[in-house]
């Protein structure tokens, strides 16, 4: 169950998680972006088709760590917990620095509708992807891809066509990663969103704040 709200965040009650997306209503939802200070890098995820998808979604890249909060949970525990799910990482509450809210109102079909009040943190890590493991994570997350922070701004902002990233892509049974560097990302890969909402450019500049 998740709890839900008018368009103003205030709390109306709780519903199914599988209606509020049918039906629009709003809720609050968990979104992470870790990064590397010291390689200069961010992390995104790309996913497995999910069954909940009531439309065909291409194989963009998406931000770290992204979930529902759950009724009654807080945004910070519901931030710990989504990283170990999503990404089989411990965290800490005091690891996770607040980046701000940002507000989707979309229709991705006629029976998939978003009405969330995203809440984004970011958190550390500092190792490089090739060193990581993901055997925890969840079946649903394909593969995680690290970028350079400046190159992906780049992107984002239109002065480049493709930037050079690595990609760890995990078998969704075993968990295993496949590790490939060199891979090319162009504005394809990219959730279209990103180059047109400008709280979403907002929350990366805070993330190079953080790097830099």
């Amino acid at each position: 169950m998740l709890s839900i709200y008018n368009s103003q965040m205030s709390y109306v009650g709780k519903e199914d998680k599988k209606i509020v997306h049918q039906t629009g209503l709003w809720h609050k939802v968990f979104g992470g972006i870790m990064y590397n200070k010291k390689a200069k890098k961010i992390y995104f995820q790309t996913i497995y088709p999910k069954e909940a998808y009531t439309f065909d979604r291409d194989d963009f890249i998406d931000f770290s760590v992204g979930g529902h909060i759950e009724d009654d949970e807080k945004v910070i525990d519901a931030g710990v917990r989504e990283v170990g799910e999503e990404l089989g990482i411990t965290i800490d509450k005091n690891d996770l620095k607040f980046l701000g809210i940002r507000i989707c109102n979309c229709d991705l079909s006629d029976t998939y509708k978003i009405r969330e009040f995203q809440h984004f943190y970011a958190f550390e890590t500092t190792k490089d992807l090739k060193d990581m493991e993901f055997l925890a994570s969840d079946s649903e997350v394909k593969s995680v891809i690290e970028i350079d922070i400046d190159d992906f701004l780049s992107l984002l902002m239109g002065s480049v066509k493709e930037i050079i990233a690595n990609e760890m892509v995990l078998d969704r049974a075993t968990r295993i990663g496949s590790y490939s560097e060199n891979v090319v990302i162009t504005f394809k890969r990219i959730i279209p969103d990103y180059y047109k909402d400008k709280s979403i450019l907002e929350k990366f500049l805070a993330v190079k704040s953080l790097i830099d």
